[in-house]
C-alpha cells in the first residue's frame, strides 16, 4: 500500500463525537493500513502496481466419473398438505 499522491502534504481533521483528531498525511505510517481504514480513511491509500502484468494460467482439476456414482441417490421429501381451516359460520351471516 502507499498514499495516494492527492493526499500528500495536506492535513486531515477527522471529526467524532470524542473530539477531533487532526492527522497529517505525510506522517502516516502505511504499515498500520488497517487502523487507518478502521477510522475511515482508507481512502487515502492505493495498491502499488504489480510488476507482472502477465496473468498465471489458471490449472482446473476435474473429478472422475466413478467417483461421482458412488454418492447415494437423494430421495425426494414427501409433499404434505396442509388441513383446510374450518370456517366460521357466523361470518357469512348478514348483520341487521
Amino acid at each position: 500500500m502507499k498514499i495516494k499522491a492527492e493526499h500528500k502534504g495536506k492535513t486531515i481533521i477527522k471529526r467524532t463525537t470524542l473530539g477531533n483528531t487532526t492527522i497529517i498525511v505525510d506522517n502516516i505510517d502505511v504499515t498500520k493500513y488497517r487502523y487507518y481504514v478502521s477510522i475511515g480513511l482508507g481512502y487515502l491509500f492505493e495498491k502499488e502496481a504489480e510488476t507482472s502484468t502477465v496473468p498465471q494460467p489458471v490449472r482446473y482439476e476435474g473429478i472422475e466419473a466413478d467417483e461421482q456414482t458412488d454418492a447415494p441417490a437423494v430421495e425426494p421429501k414427501p409433499i404434505r398438505k396442509k388441513p383446510n381451516a374450518p370456517r366460521n359460520a357466523t361470518a357469512k351471516r348478514k348483520r341487521s
